[in-house]
């Protein structure tokens, strides 16, 4: 639950209490003492795996729902408490369906080559109001035509908060203008991805924006494919298929460059796509090293 939802029960509580008191009909030492005690116990719940239950009002039922003096607003209050508990149970649902939403988010250009992924990223980030500094990509997925125009396009972002991680899932929609984008927290602890280098997604991006038409050239193919996962992970594969791309271009790794460290991207051609915009068979498989580093250094 928000702070600011927090603090609106606490206020709605504390005005609850002070006109149960105002309008108790018989004098009572530590009434009004009392009285917070008994919306205490209203809206006390017991939380079994996220499964909440009004402990604290059926311990009201049973032992205290006929006080002496003062009886009627003494219940009130209980009952005010167990209102303060349907809160609880009600406005972290609410938020979590406000939170969760699907966003439709404008594409900033729709030619792989003309446009910057990542452009599209700090479009993004400026969006959703995301931390700059602690963002990962999360695995990205392309099919581009020869020209450069996306037909499919989806990645995926980890925000680290205070509060644990936040899931975003971007993809390019069918009219190939705007993002369908959703995003759900994990806590700390429920994060099972935690132990994989994922790399920062701005770097990974900025990476592939580098890849020219050139690059992809594969004879006899209409259709572009290329994905990654965003890890940074030692290489030591050995293969007239795998090339260094960076500002300088594309360059056949040679065996004296390997082992490395770097963040793998597999590519491949088409002839055609399938009705989902993805490559129906996929031939002449490339690996695309980015920001290629000795194996020594972080």
């Amino acid at each position: 639950m928000s702070d600011t939802a927090q603090l609106i029960i606490l206020v709605l509580s504390i005005i609850v209490i002070l006109v149960l008191y105002a309008k108790s009909k018989d004098a009572e030492s530590f009434l009004l003492i009392k009285l917070a005690v008994y919306t205490y116990i209203g809206a006390f719940m017991l939380d079994l795996d996220d499964v909440k239950l009004p402990l604290g009002f059926a311990v009201f039922l049973l032992f205290f729902r006929n006080p002496k003096i003062n009886a009627g607003t003494k219940q009130l209050a209980a009952f005010a408490g167990l209102g303060i508990f349907m809160l609880n149970v009600i406005i972290p649902q609410v938020e979590t369906m406000i939170f969760q939403r699907t966003h439709h988010v404008d594409i900033q250009d729709t030619n792989f080559y003309s446009g910057s992924l990542a452009d599209e990223l700090e479009h993004l980030k400026d969006y959703f109001n995301i931390d700059r500094n602690s963002t990962e990509l999360r695995g990205l997925d392309l099919v581009i035509h020869e020209d450069g125009t996306y037909k499919y396009l989806s990645f995926g972002l980890a925000e680290d908060t205070n509060k644990g991680t936040v899931n975003y899932s971007i993809d390019l929609l069918d009219d190939s203008n705007s993002f369908d984008v959703s995003r759900y927290k994990v806590k700390e602890d429920d994060d099972y991805l935690d132990h994989l280098q994922f790399t920062d997604a701005e770097l990974v991006l900025a990476n592939i924006d580098i890849i020219t038409p050139s690059m992809f050239e594969m004879e006899g193919m209409r259709y572009y494919h290329l994905k990654t996962d965003g890890i940074r992970e030692s290489y030591d594969v050995k293969s007239d298929s795998s090339y260094k791309i960076d500002t300088a271009g594309k360059h056949k790794i040679e065996d004296d460059m390997l082992p490395a460290q770097t963040i793998v991207a597999e590519v491949c051609g088409s002839k055609e796509l399938t009705e989902t915009h993805y490559p129906f068979k996929c031939e002449q498989d490339e690996y695309f090293l980015l920001d290629l580093l000795p194996n020594n250094q972080d």
